[in-house]
């Protein structure tokens, strides 16, 4: 006899049970989470998973090793920086014990945070130190030293004190590389790396912006004659520098080390990318993109290491700081940027470059830019912030075409005698061919189009660290000598109206009366006052 089939059991539930048990799993994850998270168990992250094949492999974990032990460095520093601040609150919390200290204590805090807030402070102060410590470590490391220009304002873009820090070693070489030539008249282009070249080596150069040409050619098939050559993926100035950094080489197995200084957002790692024909560092129109030094193995016998941007010293120029600084102007800050820079320019031909009428004051401009380009807020007012922002990425990026006049700055540094040692075992003429063939070939817009450029000359720049501590020091004095001065002021002017005034009462009785008539008259609700007779008279009143 055959088996009767079972009915098997139905899975259904009802909606209660089913949603206890899922209240219950909720419950436990949430559980389990909790506990792992007070433990401190964490998912570890991955290694960087490099194959045994690739090249330079020892060299890129060392790379990465470096960089987070100077990450752990600069969290530290940001860290204890963070507890003396909260140290010196409590002290002057403590030593404050008066009620009448402790209120101006606060008055004066208040007005300090106003003016700047904390956190930008200690950001800032932390990145200049750091900063002039890589920079520092650059030239030590480095057996030649390339500072890169801007051909837009090459003498506005040297640093006085880096040039002498690198000078002090007898053993190292240094070379100007004239940066972004394409946004340069070419006569202009010339007169500057004639009136260089008196001073020091320099070579004129071309960054590529974008993706480099060989790898256009693998996915658009291009042919290599029919290249335009006026690209912004071509670079120019490439195999001279390298030829010129082999000459330098004593030996074919040595290997040397270059390393780039300059200021912020003047090509320093678009040039190590042009050498390199790859994407190896970062790169953008930020200033502090770079923050910490980098090594580079361009090929077998050279290696490369990128800086930071250099510091800034705060007595130089408006335009300096603005256009040099190593960090980026705040939104505040951005109508009195465009001021500066305004100034130092032909406003004809900023009136022509942004297509604007005739305007009168910055912020005029910004308004009108704002309308130009579409920028409004809400009910059609004009964003005049981020106008300011369009202006000053266009005068600090590789966009916008403005050039300064060559001059002959006063150099004491720079002797006979260095000028010869620096241009040893170079050949001159073969700098030169290079410079003019590289100049021949780029495609730099005419003297019209480019705005003519008032240069602040050579920028003070600041290579010690102790010199930033006093910096802040003395600022941090000067502004409360400034408050205390004015609260002393008022307060004296206070007391000298207060005794005037007794002292005029007390001998002139007019200057009394003339007080108790100008004093506000008490009034009396209790008495009732007479009324006056309202009888009309003719022979007096009418005539």
């Amino acid at each position: 006899m055959r088996r009767p089939k079972l009915r098997k059991s139905s899975k259904r539930m009802t909606c209660s049970k089913r949603f206890k048990i899922q209240k219950k799993v909720h419950e436990h994850k949430r559980k389990v989470k909790k506990q792992a998270k007070n433990s401190g168990s964490r998912k570890q992250k991955k290694d960087l998973s490099i194959p045994n094949d690739a090249p330079f492999k020892e060299a890129i974990l060392r790379e990465a090793e470096l960089r987070k032990e100077r990450r752990e460095e600069l969290k530290k520093a940001q860290k204890l920086e963070r507890q003396k601040e909260l140290a010196k609150k409590r002290n002057l919390e403590a030593k404050g014990s008066d009620p009448a200290e402790t209120k101006q204590a606060k008055k004066k805090g208040d007005k300090k945070e106003t003016k700047q807030p904390k956190s930008t402070k200690i950001h800032s102060d932390v990145s200049e130190k750091s900063f002039c410590l890589e920079v520092n470590k650059v030239i030590e490391a480095s057996d030649v030293v390339l500072e890169v220009l801007d051909a837009r304002d090459p003498l506005g873009s040297r640093c006085v004190e880096a040039e002498q820090a690198v000078l002090q070693f007898p053993n190292k070489r240094l070379l100007f590389v004239l940066n972004k030539t394409d946004l340069v008249p070419k006569e202009n282009v010339e007169k500057w790396l004639l009136s260089l070249n008196k001073e020091l080596p320099t070579l004129s150069f071309k960054c590529s912006t974008q993706v480099h040409e060989r790898n256009l050619k693998k996915k658009r098939n291009i042919i290599p004659g029919r290249i335009d050559v006026t690209k912004g993926t071509v670079c120019f100035g490439s195999s001279a520098l390298l030829r010129l950094l082999h000459e330098l080489c004593p030996l074919k197995t040595d290997v040397i080390k270059v390393g780039l200084i300059g200021f912020a957002n003047v090509g320093k790692s678009s040039l190590i990318n042009s050498l390199k024909q790859a994407h190896v560092c970062n790169v953008g129109a930020v200033k502090g993109t770079t923050k910490i030094l980098q090594e580079v193995n361009i090929d077998s016998q050279i290696k490369v290491i990128d800086s930071p941007g250099l510091v800034v010293s705060p007595n130089n120029q408006a335009v300096a700081i603005t256009l040099r600084s190593a960090f980026q102007v705040n939104d505040s800050d951005v109508m009195k940027a465009a001021h500066v820079i305004l100034k130092h320019c032909d406003k004809q031909q900023v009136m022509l470059q942004y297509n604007i009428p005739d305007f009168r004051n910055p912020l005029e401009f910004l308004t009108l830019l704002a309308r130009k380009r579409g920028m409004l807020k809400k009910g059609g007012v004009p964003d005049t912030e981020s106008a300011g922002n369009l202006f000053l990425n266009d005068w600090l990026g590789a966009k916008l075409s403005y050039n300064s006049q060559p001059q002959t700055p006063a150099c004491d540094y720079i002797t006979p005698e260095v000028t010869n040692r620096m241009q040893k075992g170079i050949n001159l003429e073969l700098l030169a061919q290079d410079n003019t063939e590289s100049v021949k070939t780029l495609k730099c817009p005419s003297s019209a189009s480019s705005i003519r450029f008032t240069s602040a000359g050579l920028i003070n720049g600041v290579m010690d660290v102790n010199k930033i501590r006093e910096q802040e020091e003395s600022e941090a004095e000067t502004e409360e000598d400034e408050q205390d001065m004015e609260e002393e002021d008022a307060s004296e002017a206070e007391e000298e109206e207060s005794q005037d005034i007794s002292r005029e009462a007390e001998t002139t009785p007019e200057a009394a009366t003339t007080l108790s008539k100008d004093a506000p008259k008490s009034v009396c609700f209790d008495k009732v006052e007479e009324k006056a007779d309202d009888t009309y008279d003719f022979n007096s009143d009418f005539i």
